[in-house]
């Protein structure tokens, strides 16, 4: 290379380096131009805050718009608003669902008149709501891309200005499980040993029609030994936080006041400068003075990524999650007040799992890729797509911003299921590549009152959808809870209709089509093809990894539970039936046991049925299945050969619900030693 040519190239790299230069001083003008402005629009107090709301998704869009950039349309998708990306989710879910159900009358000759038929469309587009949202789902993986929580670097431990609380609700039922939460929390404390945290029991008395009872204070001297044991074992950082009995008239009951939500708000406040709401404060109460955040968990969830209490820190601290509150205060736009792991099934430590257990845990390892299952960033539908998720009650979540957005919003004795609600108020999200390992419950009994429990609860939201509701003082104001929040409400009271909606579809179909054999066949093909793909997905992935054993096992498993829907359809639709009745009497007309609640502790200690309790519990569904028989048999005869396989299942569901609550012989568990 000559001398000109040379100094010509260098010319034009110093001219190329002035442009960089220029562009990119432009590009931080106008990006601090518009975080300023988004700042003053949103309340904002310092610079740093400014830039930290404006990079989130809110202020991106209009940044790249400025700069005249290209995005991709995953981009685009990402930098939509939740309220828009939650409308065309519907409206694509609901028009296939709703030409379902007018399809399928079409085709098949439904003799009713046209109330009847379109009874039966709304029926047959009920039922397949639940099934074309999984269906969708099921490859919305394969277009998004996962995204990782920025976070701060928390490595060396959490610092002081991010001081972190794990506290797990629960209640005192016996000196056994006293020694049990002591051993969640010494789990949970091993896995995150360096994080500095403080770990708290925040612990209720069971209900009782007094105030104290005889074995209260053994209970509580039981609890605080164990507290003590562990500060002695690992040199301080655990903590007791007992609250007393309460007066509930609604429920006739002393009972901790408003159960675990109650526990969270009155924590809070304490936490901010209140006074104690606490009987008893006994352990290192210096590891909860100047709480910041607090780690909220059940006291069975003690399976944790390791090192997961300072990842959760770590995200929720950094300045691109941190909640960004509209005018008004009262309506989160940006970040995030709570953030969550990513919950996945896993079998107990505790106790040799059940048949159920068993199989659940075998399809979930089939349905899930390895790196769903593992510790690393996996797509979640709603956080991938809508840029937040529905709120699980476990997680970490900011003190000052949760006090401030859902204290008085509340009215008491009203609220069952809080968590959906409380995360519609304050906007959580889902740090994905931090995984909580849920136990399932053991047997079919406690699965189904567990579930009634959750249906009554989410029934009782739905004031929630109005554009007024009710505070805690009475008054009534405009509601301020998001559109992704109002839908998870929806969503939840619609997935209580399914059961009956099911039932009513093909008990209706068989009684009044002519061709009742497509369309059983018809309503079958729609719950099960959308399944079978992802089930043969799941089969080459495992058989590519190797695991013959684990494909068989699954498999079985699979065809089991997803024939659960069948088997125990008429019992699920008489559990939502009764849910939504009793929920409705009682939101309405008595304004009694709107907080009725048996916590998962309690139900572990008692006894599962036996065949003959089961056989005398689930009674109605042998006798719907001879009902539907002998009516097909009078009114639509050529209908049995669909019917009859139906009422055999449906008659069938005792004994099955109760052998799948069996622990098969030679599956056991050692449980952990105890920290006492």
């Amino acid at each position: 290379m000559d001398a000109l040519s040379r100094e010509d190239y260098r010319a034009r790299v110093e001219t190329w380096a002035a442009r960089v230069r220029r562009d990119r001083a432009q590009t931080a003008r106008i990006a601090l131009e518009l975080a300023q402005q988004a700042g003053q629009r949103h309340g904002l107090a310092d610079r740093r805050a400014h830039i930290g709301y404006y990079l989130t998704d809110a202020g991106l869009a209009e940044f790249a718009a400025r700069l005249g950039a290209r995005l991709n349309w995953r981009e685009r998708l990402r930098l939509r608003s939740t309220s828009s990306l939650v409308l065309a989710y519907c409206a694509v879910v609901y028009s296939l669902c709703a030409a379902f159900g007018i399809v399928s009358v079409r085709m098949f000759e439904i003799a009713l008149p046209w109330y009847g038929q379109a009874l039966l469309a709304a029926a047959t587009a009920l039922y397949a709501n639940y099934i074309v949202q999984s269906w969708i789902n099921l490859h919305l993986p394969q277009l998004l891309l996962p995204r990782r929580m920025p976070r701060m670097d928390f490595s060396a431990g959490i610092p002081d200005s991010a001081k972190t609380l794990v506290a797990v609700p629960c209640l005192l039922t016996s000196v056994e499980g006293a020694d049990k939460l002591a051993r969640t929390l010494e789990r949970l404390y091993l896995a995150n040993r360096d994080a500095g945290v403080g770990y708290a029991l925040l612990s209720d008395f069971v209900d009782a029609p007094s105030q104290h009872r005889d074995d209260d204070e053994a209970l509580l001297q039981a609890a605080c030994a164990q507290i003590s044991i562990l500060n002695a074992r690992y040199g301080g950082g655990f903590v007791l936080l007992h609250r007393p009995r309460r007066w509930n008239a609604s429920e006739n009951l002393w009972i901790g006041w408003e159960r675990k939500r109650g526990k969270v708000e009155e924590l809070n406040a304490y936490l901010l400068g209140g006074p104690s709401p606490f009987q008893t404060a006994h352990g290192d109460l210096a590891k909860v003075a100047g709480t910041r955040y607090v780690v909220v968990l059940d006291e069975d969830n003690d399976e944790l990524t390791a090192g997961a209490v300072a990842e959760l820190a770590a995200a929720i601290a950094h300045p691109l999650n941190r909640a960004a509150t509209g005018a008004d205060g009262r309506e989160v736009e940006a970040g995030y007040v709570v953030l969550q792991p990513r919950a996945t099934i896993a079998l107990s430590q505790d106790a040799a799992p059940s048949r159920l257990e068993l199989m659940i845990h075998a399809m979930v390892e089939i349905e899930t890729s390895k790196d769903f299952r593992a510790d690393k960033p996996a797509v979640h539908i709603d956080q991938d797509l809508f840029g937040q998720a529905a709120y699980g009650g476990k997680g970490i979540y900011d003190v000052a911003m949760f006090h401030r957005l859902t204290h008085g919003r509340i009215p008491e004795n009203t609220i069952l299921s809080h968590d959906v609600l409380e995360g519609g108020m304050v906007r959580a999200g889902v740090v994905s590549d931090v995984v909580l390992r849920e136990n399932f419950v053991p047997t079919f009994y406690a699965a189904m009152r567990r579930s009634h429990r959750w249906m009554r609860g989410d029934w009782q939201l739905l004031p929630w959808l109005l554009p007024t509701v009710r505070t805690a003082a009475g008054v009534r104001e405009r509601n301020t809870l998001s559109l992704f929040g109002r839908w998870k409400i929806f969503h939840n009271a619609m997935r209580m209709v399914l059961p009956i909606a099911s039932l009513l579809c093909f008990v209706l179909g068989w009684a009044a089509s002519a061709e009742p054999g497509l369309w059983t066949l018809n309503l079958l093909a729609i719950a099960w093809v959308p399944a079978a793909i992802g089930l043969a997905i799941g089969l080459v992935r495992n058989l590519l990894a190797g695991s013959l054993r684990s494909v068989v096992r699954g498999l079985w498993s699979w065809l089991s539970l997803r024939s659960a829907s069948f088997i125990f359809g008429v019992d699920q639709a008489q559990t939502a039936f009764d849910a939504a009745a009793r929920a409705s009497f009682r939101m309405w007309i008595s304004r009694r046991k709107l907080l009725e609640w048996t916590a998962s502790s309690v139900m572990a200690t008692q006894r599962d049925p036996s065949l003959g309790q089961y056989l005398r519990m689930m009674w109605f569904s042998p006798a719907f299945a001879v009902a539907v028989v002998w009516m097909i048999a009078r009114v639509n005869p050529p209908a049995l050969s669909s019917a009859v396989p139906f009422a055999t299942l449906w008659s069938s569901a005792p004994v099955v619900a109760w052998w799948w609550s069996q622990k098969p012989q030679g599956r056991g568990r050692a449980a952990p030693p105890s920290p006492a």
